[in-house]
């Protein structure tokens, strides 16, 4: 993505978000409604099923704050229409999870003064008891 094209996302999130803060100032206000502006940022449903109780609440400008968030999220190139549909796991690049072998040959003892150590820490609570 060119930076232009960062900018214009950045400032179409900004945006988003002041009309969402005055949604919901609005919402609870008026309604005793509570949204939750960060989700309302990232999932599509929650979205969508805030944008419809705004509509379906009778204001006017709760309704023209829809719309721009509409147009923000869903329009054409929208944040939501611009975002990658891939889930963040299949696009990490695959890690060995397998350990070396150098590791795995490696005896599993603790070392001497790990074992004194822990013998004593369990002899101090023993006394405390």
């Amino acid at each position: 993505m060119t930076t232009t094209g960062q900018i214009t996302l950045a400032k179409l999130e900004n945006q988003a978000f002041a009309l969402m803060s005055r949604m919901h100032v609005i919402l609870r206000r008026g309604q005793g409604r509570v949204t939750d502006i960060d989700y309302m940022r990232i999932d599509p449903a929650y979205c969508r099923h805030v944008l419809g109780v705004a509509d379906a609440s009778g204001d006017e400008d709760l309704r023209k704050i829809g719309a721009r968030l509409r147009e923000i999220y869903f329009g054409e190139g929208g944040l939501f229409v611009a975002r990658p549909t891939t889930p963040l796991l299949a696009r990490a690049p695959s890690a060995q999870v397998t350990p070396p072998a150098a590791a795995a040959e490696a005896p599993r003892t603790a070392p001497a003064a790990l074992s004194a150590r822990a013998a004593s820490v369990q002899s101090y609570v023993g006394r405390l008891r």
